[in-house]
């Protein structure tokens, strides 16, 4: 979001990845208590490499307000801010570190953003609204490096396609 006044076509993309993600985090869903390994906050990353970090944060918490409405939950206001954070602090890294080579760009900012958004944020969440103990929400570090390198993988193979990345440098 480089631009002084978002584009028609910036807004519509944010829109169509935060409905992606809403649509990836409740449809492609393997739950196991309270640990869930989905593919929902791809688009959020999507949205920090392509848009910045305001995109990335933007479309993370939105898609965790919408979703967990229609999900028939309250929005959580620190579980969105973790949800948010994901894509600000991969859009962060992925920015500052535009002297690495591409996929240890991506390793390490989608790495950080799921540590510090899910790992972090989140569990300090559970722990606080839900009582969650903290030896529980120790499991949610292997969901975290699971979930880095899925994503990792998949937006190396996105960013690679020329199409999609035509399209998104006209917005």
């Amino acid at each position: 979001m480089n631009h002084s006044k978002l584009s028609v076509r910036t807004l519509t993309m944010l829109a169509l990845l935060t409905a992606m993600s809403i649509i990836f985090a409740r449809v492609f869903t393997v739950s196991t208590g309270f640990l869930r390994f989905n593919l929902g906050a791809l688009p959020t990353h999507l949205a920090a490499v392509w848009f910045g970090p305001a995109g990335g944060f933007v479309v993370g918490a939105l898609a965790d307000m919408i979703g967990g409405t229609l999900s028939g939950y309250s929005i959580n206001p620190l579980i969105t801010l973790g949800a948010g954070s994901v894509g600000l602090v991969s859009g962060l890294l992925y920015r500052s570190l535009h002297e690495m080579r591409l996929g240890l760009r991506l390793q390490i900012s989608i790495l950080a953003g799921h540590l510090v958004g899910s790992v972090v944020i989140n569990s300090l969440a559970l722990h606080l609204f839900y009582g969650y103990q903290w030896a529980l929400l120790v499991a949610r570090i292997p969901n975290a490096l699971v979930l880095s390198v899925v994503n990792t993988l998949l937006v190396r193979i996105l960013l690679e396609n020329k199409a999609l990345t035509a399209l998104v440098r006209k917005a």
